[in-house]
């Protein structure tokens, strides 16, 4: 099969390059490395802009499956600059959305949990009223609707699939000095090992469902392997499990047996209080995960001190 996956530079898109072509499939990737991650796959991955047809639609016609992940990522990002934002999330997908349908060729785009906004049930399923508190989250919205819209008004094969949060290897802390604009757990590690402080937005009650990387990439796995029975559908994944961001900073804090102060300020615009997934769905389908939380953020940290080469004095 001859995969196309936008966003290839990102956190995700690196560990489904390698997962596919480990599994003898041809892959091309594209990113515009605005936020690219820091695996060693990039070098793979050419420079292009979902926002450009021009970009993108050689790449699709030559696929037989698009996975598109290209997306201005960050809610605070979003907060601050929404005209990129929309530019990227919404007009991007437009884009693969009108070359997908020009040449016939079947997708799956990767939505967000923070469309679902603030929990109304101890776990969100697919059916959970959407209630964007970002224009982030008002973007990724869009471009599901969009999906849905292309498959209900032209018979597009578009699979929507709503990440919950993912971490793991290559994951991002940021981009650059002080920056928020990273993974609150690859920040926290960063932090940590340097004995610097973690601070905490609000009261830090704020509680997420976080799922490693690796079943990440079996959800992609099952999508495209069970497409035909998922056209058109919206699909969570995630654990259904939460940690709140003061268990998270106080696990990183003792893991990394780090000096590092915990702090809180105040809050930021958007954040939604809890997100937990309901997977009843993926499960159907075929998706089991594996994620252990503690164990997985154990083996996250030792990734992170062996590859960034992070040496700390005890």
């Amino acid at each position: 099969m001859k995969l196309f996956i936008t966003g290839g530079a990102g956190f995700i898109g690196g560990h489904l390059i390698e997962y596919f072509k480990k599994e003898g499939h041809k892959v091309k990737a594209i990113d515009n490395f605005s936020h690219a991650s820091r695996n060693p796959i990039n070098s793979e991955v050419e420079y292009g802009d979902v926002s450009y047809y021009s970009s993108i639609a050689p790449l699709v016609e030559w696929c037989d499956f698009c996975i598109h992940l290209a997306a201005q990522i960050h809610v605070d990002k979003s907060v601050n600059n929404p005209e990129e934002t929309v530019d990227t999330n919404i007009k991007g997908t437009l884009n693969i959305l009108e070359a997908l349908q020009s040449y016939g060729k079947k997708c799956i785009f990767a939505s967000s949990s923070e469309i679902y906004g603030d929990a109304m049930s101890q776990v969100m399923d697919e059916s959970h009223p959407c209630n964007p508190k970002s224009p982030y989250a008002a973007s990724k919205l869009a471009g599901d609707a969009l999906c849905r819209a292309y498959y209900k008004s032209y018979g597009t094969q578009v699979i929507i699939l709503r990440n919950f949060n993912i971490f793991g290897p290559w994951q991002n802390p940021g981009e650059g000095a002080g920056s928020s604009y990273g993974s609150v757990i690859a920040i926290f590690v960063d932090k940590a090992l340097r004995d610097e402080p973690l601070t905490i937005f609000g009261d830090g009650f704020q509680s997420r469902d976080y799922m490693y990387v690796s079943d990440a990439v079996k959800a992609y796995a099952m999508c495209v392997e069970r497409a035909n029975l998922l056209w058109g559908q919206v699909v969570n994944i995630g654990t259904g499990k939460t940690i709140t961001i003061n268990e998270l900073a106080a696990l990183v804090k003792k893991m990394t047996k780090s000096k590092s102060e915990i702090i809180h300020t105040t809050s930021r615009p958007g954040e939604v209080k809890r997100l937990c997934a309901g997977i009843k769905k993926a499960n159907e389908y075929g998706f089991v995960g594996t994620t252990d939380f503690e164990k997985d953020l154990k083996k996250y940290i030792e990734f992170y001190v062996r590859s960034l080469k992070i040496k700390k004095e005890k």
